[in-house]
């Protein structure tokens, strides 16, 4: 008969559990209360450490192969690889927010100056006219004008000034520590990200030799599993992107031959763009698209006024359709036989990660979002994997009892001669 897998012992077991877990998690609530501002200060130390940490550890798993490759082809040493995949691996995000500043302020510049000559026009200048002209009088009738009046006869007073200096004083020392601490994340996280890579192994083996020898290589199994689910993820994520790249680079390209002030380059940019931000699933193939949308729209708008740019809307409409396309054919084609043959972690499980840590650990949550969904992944499969074993085992044992048949008992050996026996 199979025991019920809730006994009085472990109901007892798991109900301390749960009372210990209440009781600390009541106490650090209290003890928040007590020293509010220490804690706060330990928690700002410890995300200056943190976060350059996570960074690294997050672009580890994409500049560790790049590393390997280098190493491989070029035939020098590892170190050197690692420095010369980093440094690679920040040239290209510098490069890649270079351009986007760029582009965010000509295209802003481009809206501004379009704003500007719209404005021109005498109906709009009249509106904006009556517009100035009702809160002007607003103010005027308001004791809002009085105050200014009264602030402007009387001047400013030493406490006010005094006020405002200590103001001053508390911005430009906020600033400065936000400056401290960003120059911090710039400097600590290559140091991190090349321990990671050369060290990884013996970084992790050392962590796992703190848990108990009865689970050790439980731990230790976990993380190679983990391992691998979170460096085939970016393997696929990696070819998808260059799939997208590809596809946008060849479409876009075509596109820019038949539409005025779109250069080839600027497809290529719009492609990078629009791959990059392809890891985050579903949300980011829509921003990425935006870029092309948005420099579309704006050289609309400067050549509206002189009646044209309705070659930049049929332009705006066909992106539409190309990303419809490749949606499309993400969804039933790439998707299944590139991601889904790297690693089954389903693209919702994802975005739902990416929002869940990125609500409750910011910017830090949004990078491990990943791997702790790898780790997750890896850990139920494994749990079951145990689970399935016991009870085959359990099988195992019971089977020999059920199939043994119970033996005839031997008969007792006559004690009578042959002589009894006729007689």
């Amino acid at each position: 008969m199979n025991k019920p897998w809730l006994t009085k012992e472990k109901l007892i077991h798991y109900l301390l559990v749960v009372s210990v877990i209440t009781v600390s998690l009541a106490g650090l609530y209290f003890l928040q209360l007590l020293t509010r501002d220490s804690l706060v200060k330990i928690f700002n130390a410890i995300n200056s450490v943190l976060i350059p940490f996570v960074i690294a550890f997050f672009f580890s798993f994409i500049l560790g192969p790049l590393s390997n490759v280098i190493h491989e082809k070029l035939k020098i040493k590892r170190s050197l690889a690692i420095i010369l995949a980093i440094l690679i691996g920040i040239l290209f995000i510098l490069t890649i927010l270079g351009i986007a500043i760029y582009f965010i302020v000509t295209q802003l510049s481009a809206i501004l100056n379009s704003l500007l000559s719209f404005i021109d026009n005498a109906s709009i200048q009249d509106i904006i006219n009556d517009i100035i002209t009702v809160i002007t009088t607003y103010f005027a009738n308001s004791d809002i004008s009085d105050l200014i009046t009264e602030m402007s006869q009387n001047g400013a007073s030493i406490e006010r000034i005094l006020g405002l200096a200590g103001s001053i004083l508390l911005s430009l020392s906020g600033f400065a520590s936000s400056l401290i601490s960003v120059i911090m994340v710039f400097v600590l996280t290559p140091v991190f990200m090349f321990y990671l890579i050369k060290e990884k192994a013996y970084i992790f083996m050392n962590i796992a030799k703190v848990a108990p020898k009865k689970v050790r290589k439980h731990v230790i199994e976990l993380g190679k599993r983990s391992d691998v689910v979170i460096r085939n993820y970016f393997k696929g994520q990696g070819l998808m992107m260059l799939i997208i790249f590809l596809y946008f680079s060849i479409t876009l390209g075509v596109l820019s031959l038949f539409v005025p002030s779109f250069p080839v380059y600027y497809a290529i940019i719009f492609a990078t763009l629009m791959g990059l931000f392809n890891i985050i699933p579903y949300l980011g193939a829509w921003l990425g698209v935006m870029a092309p949308i948005v420099f579309l729209l704006t050289k609309h708008l400067e050549l509206q006024l002189n009646g044209g740019g309705d070659i930049f809307l049929i332009a705006m409409l066909i992106v539409l359709a190309l990303q419809l396309i490749e949606q499309a054919l993400e969804g039933s084609i790439i998707q299944p036989n590139v991601l889904g043959k790297q690693v089954h972690i389903h693209p919702l499980a994802v975005l739902s990660a990416l929002l869940f840590f990125g609500g409750v650990f910011g910017f830090a949550g949004v990078l491990l979002a990943v791997p702790l969904t790898g780790t997750i992944k890896a850990s139920l499969e494994y749990f079951g994997e145990l689970s399935d074993v016991r009870e085959e085992q359990v099988e195992i044992k019971e089977e020999p009892k059920k199939n043994i048949e119970p033996q005839e008992k031997p008969k007792k050996k006559s004690i009578l001669t042959k002589k009894d026996k006729t007689k």
